[in-house]
């Protein structure tokens, strides 16, 4: 893939964007959704809520939904990856988002709709999970995406609300983790199978390369799941597209801790030696 996403902001900026996108900015559907618009030029202004009150805060701003990304567009309100990259099409068709011929767009819709259906709510299940577990990826919230004072103990207060968008909301059990883990090496052969057959990973981004290889991106972001991930086409194609996650620079965020336990790991993935069950605060700043 040619092209990397540039930064947060697109297009010429004017003293009133034409477009508002309300979201988290460790958030996966959130940067693409944000990369998208970087790509038609649109000038946006992006909100980066608090994790936790992101519903109470697109509610209050008139969308009809709890969820992000949330987007209101010359007073028009849309919410979710699919309906944003739609709408940014129908608005901007040069972007390219998706292509004109319609047997292409085709190819392009049905990998978005993979991306969004089965890597997008893995790669979350995994996040939350890592969450709820352990205090290390709470702290690394609370430091590095919040940027509150004395991140340990902020890490405790965090986990009643990762209990709830992990276990309930998103349904990361123990049991579905495991099995997420365990199907993740066919989903990924899967996005190495589209990139050879050219749907994504071309010499520009289309609406399925950034559904897709966002939910890449935050996989590698891991500590323990990086290694298996980064030397496969899509981990490449993912670091390409996002060099550092979610964006270079300053906001580049350190890698999430390592903190899945080993005997979920798949067999492809490289063994490591055993570690403690409650992983120390990672002050590492290497980039994910």
């Amino acid at each position: 893939m040619g092209q990397r996403y540039q930064g947060w902001i697109g297009g010429k900026r004017r003293c009133s964007p034409q477009a508002h996108l309300y979201g988290m900015k460790h958030s996966h559907p959130v940067l693409a959704a944000r990369m998208a618009l970087e790509l038609t030029g649109i000038d946006f202004q992006a909100h980066d809520v608090l994790p936790g009150l992101h519903g109470i805060v697109v509610r209050a701003n008139g969308f009809a939904g709890w969820t992000v990304p949330a987007l209101r567009l010359d007073g028009r309100r849309i919410q979710g990856t699919l309906a944003i990259a739609r709408e940014l099409h129908r608005v901007e068709p040069e972007a390219g988002l998706f292509p004109s011929d319609p047997g292409r767009r085709r190819v392009v819709e049905q990998a978005e709709r993979f991306g969004h259906d089965e890597l997008q709510p893995l790669a979350r299940r995994a996040f939350r999970w890592a969450g709820i577990r352990d205090n290390a990826v709470r702290e690394w919230m609370a430091r590095y995406v919040v940027g509150v004072p004395a991140p340990a103990l902020a890490g405790y207060a965090f986990k009643p609300v990762m209990i709830l968008y992990g276990r309930y909301i998103s349904k990361a059990s123990d049991a579905q983790v495991r099995q997420d883990l365990a199907r993740l090496p066919g989903l990924l052969d899967h996005v190495d199978a589209l990139i050879d057959e050219g749907a994504i990973g071309g010499g520009a981004p289309n609406a399925a390369d950034l559904q897709i290889l966002t939910s890449v991106r935050l996989l590698l972001a891991h500590e323990d799941l990086r290694p298996a991930i980064v030397g496969l086409a899509c981990g490449q194609a993912a670091l390409r597209l996002i060099p550092d996650y979610p964006r270079s620079g300053p906001d580049a965020l350190p890698a999430i801790p390592a903190v899945l336990p080993l005997e979920w790991l798949p067999a492809r993935y490289p063994r490591r030696d055993p570690r403690p069950a409650i992983a120390a605060p990672t002050e590492a700043k290497q980039p994910a």
